[in-house]
């Protein structure tokens, strides 16, 4: 028995003792590494002349990915094709470049900037804008030029803007930005407003920034953003430039219609509208009718039209600003709408802005003395009706009281829609919030250099929260504000049409011009502010 207990116990003694051992000798991974990846040296040098290889090798002190290769590295001049990039995928201590001879020009000057694109393997710490540059002939283009870009109506610009130089040579258009690649390019850094182009060759350029959402050097203006220098850019140069960049109003377009139901078509469209109509061409026997309006959300009209015609397809014309599209649709037999009605929906200050009823189907008539608004105490409320036939809504204009319910009936038979179709009984509510939950600003702008102008209050996503139009003063009014931090925002409105226009670049038009307030200003509740901010 005494034997059995001895092993019993001295098992788990040694036991221990093995654990004590093991844990004194656990490594326990040495320092956090807080250092990119070093570069070590090339195959070719780095700033190598006459380049005969058909690769580059760039080696590092550690392992390291590539993030986002395709965005982030760019080859300046372009390189058609594009070359090969390793590593994709596993870490490696080592890029290599696969660039063949015959896609590089004589006597040119190459630079690849890797962005952000290096990472270390391990805590992906960035070694930023990495460069590696060589050339085809026998010196290195030394020439730069800087510049800083900005949006030319948001605070905050996009990421990832590209700066591109094009050589002013008997060939060049304004047009090469749709279809060529520029003679040199750099980018934006990230979270900075600047930009440097390095290695440049003397010369004329023309310099044009966009946002290169496709990464092909190309400006596609249903997404890029563009903007351009007036002047020709001279290589050497000490001058900084400054670009805006903005997105143009796209040349109108319809595009199909699309069925939506038995008798309700969308029409689709890009660019602006203005003085615009939609006609349909084929002939019918019957006496046709047909209303549209515009979607709230999306650039689509509803055309909705009677009788239903019994053909195979449908022609239509669609007329914008002097542009005719025609369009065909084959309509098919399947539901109708019936009547809906709802209230329009925001989250904008409900004392400020109209109680709005819509319709799925165009609103024909409406009976005002079928519609009645009370106050939560059940007294009658005065009110203005009208028809806003652009987006098919009932707009309810009266006087508001803060922190109060107001409700509006409908009675049967109040609203008549394009097929003869009415309402039933509808009640909706609309409540306002205290006043002691808004803060008032008055705010003087001094060196206002024109009139009239836009000023808005934006808040950090860049929303408009309120907007004031001003044709002569110098001190505006804002009231009944949410609490919040907003930046300030100034628009000379040089037509006087009441909104800002973006620029056009075959044009050479320059969006008009805006102004932020660097600091924000701070809106409580239930207190009136006075502020006056310096233009310059």
């Amino acid at each position: 028995m005494r034997i059995h207990f001895f092993r019993s116990l001295f098992i788990p003694v040694l036991l221990l003792i093995l654990s004590s051992c093991a844990q004194r000798g656990r490594p326990d991974g040495g320092p956090k590494d807080t250092e990119p990846p070093e570069f070590l040296n090339s195959s070719p040098e780095n700033y190598s002349t006459n380049y005969d290889e058909e690769e580059i090798v760039i080696n590092f002190d550690e392992y390291l990915v590539l993030k986002e290769p395709q965005q982030q590295i760019l080859f300046s001049p372009p390189i058609e094709p594009r070359p090969s990039i390793y590593p994709l995928g596993p870490a490696s201590r080592y890029i290599r470049l696969d660039i063949p001879k015959d896609s590089l020009e004589e006597n040119t000057t190459y630079t690849v900037n890797f962005g952000t694109s290096i990472q270390d393997n391990n805590e992906g710490i960035v070694l930023p804008y990495f460069k590696y540059v060589f050339s085809t002939g026998g010196y290195v283009d030394s020439l730069q030029v800087e510049g800083n870009v900005f949006d030319a109506y948001n605070r905050l610009s996009d990421e990832n803007i590209s700066v591109m130089l094009y050589a002013l040579d008997s060939t060049y258009s304004d047009s090469v930005v749709y279809n060529q690649s520029p003679r040199y390019i750099t980018y934006v850094r990230d979270s900075t407003s600047l930009f440097s182009l390095d290695n440049l060759k003397a010369g004329n350029y023309k310099m044009v920034a966009i946002s290169d959402k496709n990464n092909n050097y190309k400006f596609d203006p249903a997404q890029d953003k563009i903007g351009f220098v007036e002047d020709t850019v001279k290589i050497p140069t000490n001058q900084l430039y400054d670009i805006l960049v903005f997105k143009e109003v796209l040349d109108f377009e319809a595009s199909r219609p699309s069925q939506i139901s038995r008798q309700h078509l969308e029409f689709g469209f890009q660019g602006r509208l203005e003085d615009y109509k939609i006609d349909l061409i084929s002939e019918t026997t019957e006496a046709f009718e047909s209303r549209y309006f515009r979607d709230e959300d999306k650039d689509t009209l509803h055309y909705w039209f009677k009788p239903y015609l019994e053909k195979d397809s449908l022609l239509f014309t669609f007329s914008n600003q002097g542009k005719i599209d025609t369009l065909e649709i084959r309509p098919k037999q399947i539901e109708k709408d019936s009547l809906i009605i709802s209230e329009v929906k925001n989250d904008r200050n409900k004392l400020l802005t109209d109680f709005k009823l819509k319709a799925n189907t165009p609103i024909s008539s409406f009976q005002k003395d079928s519609i009645q608004l009370f106050r939560q105490d059940s007294i009658p409320v005065d009110f203005k009706l009208k028809m806003d036939t652009i987006y098919n809504h009932l707009v309810f204009e009266f006087e508001k009281q803060g922190k109060t319910a107001y409700q509006i009936n409908l009675l049967p038979g109040a609203v008549t829609d394009f097929f003869e179709a009415q309402n039933d009984s509808l009640s909706f509510r609309y409540n306002t919030r205290p006043l002691a939950d808004f803060g008032n600003l008055a705010l003087t702008i001094n060196n206002i250099d024109e009139y009239p102008v836009i000023v808005e209050l934006i808040d950090e996503r860049g929303k408009v929260e309120s907007s004031v139009y001003e044709t002569e003063k110098s001190t505006v009014f804002f009231k009944l504000v949410k609490p919040a931090n907003y930046y300030i925002r100034l628009i000379y409105d040089l037509n006087a049409n009441g909104r800002w226009d973006t620029g056009d670049f075959l044009k050479g038009i320059k969006p008009e011009p805006v102004l932020y307030e660097n600091e924000p200003v701070k809106i409580r509740a239930n207190w009136d502010d006075v502020l006056s901010i310096n233009l310059y």
